[in-house]
């Protein structure tokens, strides 16, 4: 594990939808929560990036407590060209630099982490379809490849960052669009699961929200000692669709609201949205399990649309149907 201490992961997904804050106080506050879990004495550094930008640049950098600083993060990002960023920011959630192909090679492993006691970074990368991610990695002392049940763990930690940087552009850049788009909020229940307006698709969805939420709450009330139980009870979406935020407040009452989040794709005919939804996942390495978990669908449910899938495409594996996928011709 990357550290002996047990993590407070409800307090770091609190921070992830802590949707109010300005994005440099609120990468600062998923830092501060997450620290405290992966810091094994060389700090830690996290940033937001758009895989898209040409020179590759990060934005509202913090480097809290890390021998490396501002100057040599940027040093790290020199070589940021396609086939790098491929390997690197896209490859995976959870996971150790040395894992990427090439890092040994890369300059300023050698001229700026080894000098500073890095032998290796711990990293939680969180990178939504449309290519904005964000990244949080903390240095260690020795070279690691990450136990499954580490990787399971953080990978989960990171999809739900990936939820609320998706959320969080989407309400930043919403101009009156359509709710699946705009991250608009189609219901406002009671952190007690009572319903008080529901709207558009959330309208047959009544029951399925307010288990989601009264799920939430037990997680905060029962669960915080135990992260791992919390990661898995904690919906990233709610039926593929909602990622539920502790709103607003009116004098002593509060809400949760369930805001439209569903995971951007492709307009490939043939597929229908929910099967696009889970091939776009599967495209972006992710396996049936952390599908599931991704679009808070139960694991069948996501072997019977890759199947379904499949079969409409034409083709027998899930390798071949991500190919397919990625050169979107399906039609």
């Amino acid at each position: 594990m990357a550290s002996s201490r047990e993590p407070d992961l409800v307090g770091v997904l609190e921070a992830a939808y802590a949707l109010d804050l300005p994005e440099p106080a609120w990468l600062r506050g998923v830092v501060d929560a997450i620290r405290p879990s992966l810091d094994e004495g060389l700090g830690i550094a996290a940033y937001l990036y758009d895989t898209m930008d040409r020179p590759f640049r990060v934005k509202h950098l913090v480097v809290d407590g890390c021998p490396v600083d501002a100057s040599g993060v940027a040093r790290l990002q020199d070589p940021a060209y396609d086939d790098f960023v491929r390997r690197s920011w896209i490859a995976r959630a959870a996971m150790t630099a040395s894992e990427t192909p090439g890092y040994d090679a890369h300059p300023a492993v050698h001229d700026v982490l080894r000098p500073a006691g890095i032998r290796d970074i711990m990293v939680v990368n969180a990178i939504d379809a449309t290519g904005v991610g964000c990244w949080i990695g903390a240095p260690i002392a020795d070279v690691r490849v990450l136990a499954p049940e580490t990787r399971e763990r953080w990978n989960r930690v990171a999809t739900h960052l990936r939820a609320s940087v998706r959320l969080r552009s989407r309400l930043s850049s919403a101009r009156g669009g359509p709710p699946e788009t705009s991250g608009a909020p189609e219901a406002v229940l009671t952190p007690e699961g009572e319903i008080v307006a529901l709207e558009g698709a959330a309208e047959t969805a009544r029951g399925t929200l307010r288990d989601a939420v009264r799920a939430v709450q037990r997680v905060r009330r029962e669960l915080r000692a135990d992260g791992d139980r919390a990661l898995l009870a904690w919906p990233a979406l709610v039926r593929a669709r909602w990622s539920l935020v502790d709103d607003y407040a009116e004098g002593d009452h509060h809400y949760v609201v369930a805001r439209a989040n569903a995971v951007e794709v492709q307009p490939i005919a043939r597929l229908s949205h929910r099967e696009r939804q889970v091939v776009a996942c599967l495209s972006s390495g992710h396996t049936n399990k952390e599908t599931a978990y991704e679009l808070g669908l139960s694991h069948s449910t996501v072997r019977v649309l890759v199947a379904r899938a499949c079969a409409k495409v034409g083709v027998t594996t899930r390798e071949e149907l991500v190919a397919v996928f990625r050169r979107g011709t399906v039609s």
